[in-house]
């Protein structure tokens, strides 16, 4: 499709900003795509693509685990708050993360399009600068093809790419200098305090964040974008302390088992004494069925 050039920098922009093509340089060799010229440059698979987003989103997700619930994983340690005891991310919570918003979790399909839509549109000019852009030949533009057309399948939309994309934009509102620095994303790369800085934006400026997505949408498109930013604010949060106390990360759904002690027992202390990982049959305060009934059929 044909734009601008102010719309090719802007669609450059936003491909920084959400940490897609910091992401493409690390795992693409940037020396050798830095060095090419637009005759010779590298061009993308589809298979490539995908592992850049896969990549980012998990690493993405990675940051927002240890924000929720850290432990000494490295990327507590980073963001300034971790613990001795095991967290989130020795939870599986990314894996858990990965599978609820892909596959389970529930998003209006209405504000879902049109924040699509923002996300595929560009940016608007009222954010702040950032650190000397990145050009590389040929790169950007095949991103920009990759994403949108990810973004606008006819399928169901991987919705842990759109929350990775968001949390590293607004990561990189809060903090520019986050385009660069240890692990994939912006976001991970926050401290704890910036990442809190991050989620108040989102869940008190949703409808000031929708506007720098995307200044076209106009009411009432701006009011649904906004409630849905507002919505993931708190879900996303509620949903990876969920995880992590539950028993996804070692529980065997062919034999209904669990392979060790759910880290979500040990932070809690739940059954303590339960042998071999296993429910205890009731605590004694539950003992005691009228007329003697000890189970119930059908």
């Amino acid at each position: 499709m044909s734009r601008s050039g102010s719309s090719r920098y802007g669609r450059r922009e936003f491909l920084v900003r959400v940490g897609v093509m910091g992401a493409a340089l690390t795992l693409l060799d940037g020396t050798d795509l830095l060095g090419s010229s637009t005759a010779d440059a590298k061009l993308l698979s589809l298979g490539q693509s995908a592992s850049i987003f896969d990549a980012l989103s998990t690493d993405t997700l990675n940051g927002l685990v240890a924000f929720v619930v850290p432990g000494p994983d490295a990327y507590s340690v980073a963001q300034g708050v971790s613990d001795s005891a095991p967290g989130g991310i020795a939870a599986d919570g990314t894996a858990f993360m990965l599978n609820a918003l892909d596959n389970f979790f529930p998003v209006p399909q209405e504000p879902l399009r049109l924040l699509v839509q923002s996300l595929t549109t560009g940016l608007t000019a009222n954010l702040p600068g950032l650190p000397g852009l990145p050009v590389v030949p040929g790169l950007a533009e095949e991103l920009d093809v990759a994403l949108a057309a990810l973004l606008a399948g006819q399928g169901s939309v991987p919705l842990s790419l759109m929350a990775a994309l968001l949390l590293n934009f607004l990561a990189t509102v809060i903090k520019p200098a986050a385009l660069s620095g240890a692990f994939l994303s912006p976001f991970s790369r926050l401290t704890f305090t910036e990442k809190t800085q991050a989620f108040a934006l989102l869940e008190e400026e949703a409808s000031s964040v929708a506007a720098m997505i995307d200044g076209s949408l106009s009411e009432p498109a701006r009011d649904s974008v906004s409630g849905l930013l507002e919505f993931l604010g708190g879900a996303l949060l509620e949903f990876v302390a969920f995880g992590t106390y539950s028993e996804f990360g070692v529980f065997n759904s062919s034999t209904r088992t669990l392979s060790k002690t759910p880290v979500g027992w040990t932070l809690s202390q739940y059954l303590v004494l339960a042998p071999a990982n296993r429910p205890v049959e009731g605590w004694d305060e539950f003992k005691g069925y009228l007329g003697g009934v000890t189970q119930a059929s059908e």
